[in-house]
């Protein structure tokens, strides 16, 4: 069996231009935005029912802890922006589908970023819980994670992983649309 002489290995790693490719774009950059957010919440979670140290001292903020804060911190303020922009991409191409869509769109990338505030604070959490002496007060910048449950982190977590599935809903929605309405032309012209 032999290829076409045209064919290239490009179509398999980038997705095809136009309509799809916002789509699949769109599709692939909110799922990384909720799970990297509902990832930084499950961390907070861990560490409250497990305490976890964090490194102090000279190039500490080299460490783990740190890095996961700069990507949790890079995707709450670059995501949205981002994920607006292509909302408004997918929304330039549907006519009948402006003001459900806008709203939608609109809800869940600020949902989805109110969540990640309260994520990103509980995270900062973990930077400043302090273990206590036995007489009460404060041993230092030590750095430990409080010792009990904090739930907000989970229901945090849940939160995010669902305007996640709220925004792969409304693009999927859009997908049904485009093929409702190519078949309906279709089917006008026939």
């Amino acid at each position: 069996m032999e290829f076409p002489i045209d064919t290239t290995a490009s179509g398999l790693v980038m997705p095809a231009s136009g309509g799809s490719a916002v789509r699949k774009w769109t599709i692939a950059l909110s799922v990384a935005y909720s799970l990297i957010l509902a990832a930084g919440a499950g961390c907070v979670f861990y560490a409250s029912i497990r305490p976890v140290s964090i490194s102090t001292g000279y190039f500490s903020f080299l460490d783990g802890w740190s890095a996961a804060y700069l990507l949790l911190g890079a995707a709450w303020v670059v995501g949205p922006v981002i994920l607006l922009i292509l909302g408004l991409i997918g929304l330039s191409r549907h006519v009948r589908l402006t003001w459900w869509f806008a709203v939608g769109w609109l809800s869940a990338v600020a949902g989805g970023t109110a969540i990640g505030l309260r994520i990103m604070h509980g995270f900062g959490l973990l930077f400043t819980a302090y273990p206590y002496d036995g007489d009460g007060s404060p041993l230092g910048p030590s750095r430990w994670a409080p010792g009990t449950p904090y739930w907000q982190a989970l229901v945090a977590m849940g939160g995010q992983l669902a305007v996640g599935a709220a925004m792969i809903a409304l693009i999927a929605a859009l997908s049904r649309n485009d093929a409702s309405t190519i078949l309906g032309q279709g089917q006008a012209r026939g």
